[in-house]
């Protein structure tokens, strides 16, 4: 699935009782399944961590994400596709 929102903006995240996650400021979602979700945000890239996690409500003109199921972790994170593209470049001038 790929969901993508144009526009930047603010972010908000709200965390009601670890089972219903709101956040504000969704630009796109990259991945999903019951246990991770991986979302860029205006503030960088995401990657929340449960058991049981569904897409609850997606509004992407808006950048609103709900999410549904049990959180462990809510992480912002480098973007990998980024890490890779320096590593190799590293690489390749000090061989």
């Amino acid at each position: 699935m790929n969901y993508e929102k144009i526009d930047g903006g603010a972010q908000e995240l709200t965390l009601k009782e670890r089972k219903k996650l709101e956040i504000t400021g969704v630009k796109k979602i990259e991945s999903l399944n019951s246990e991770q979700f991986y979302i860029l945000t205006t503030l960088g890239d995401m990657l929340v961590r449960g058991s049981d996690l569904e897409m609850q409500h997606l509004d992407v003109d808006k950048g609103l994400l709900w999410i549904k199921g049990f959180v462990y972790s809510i992480e912002y994170v480098d973007n990998l596709k980024s890490k890779k593209e320096k590593s190799s470049l590293m690489g390749k001038l000090f061989k």
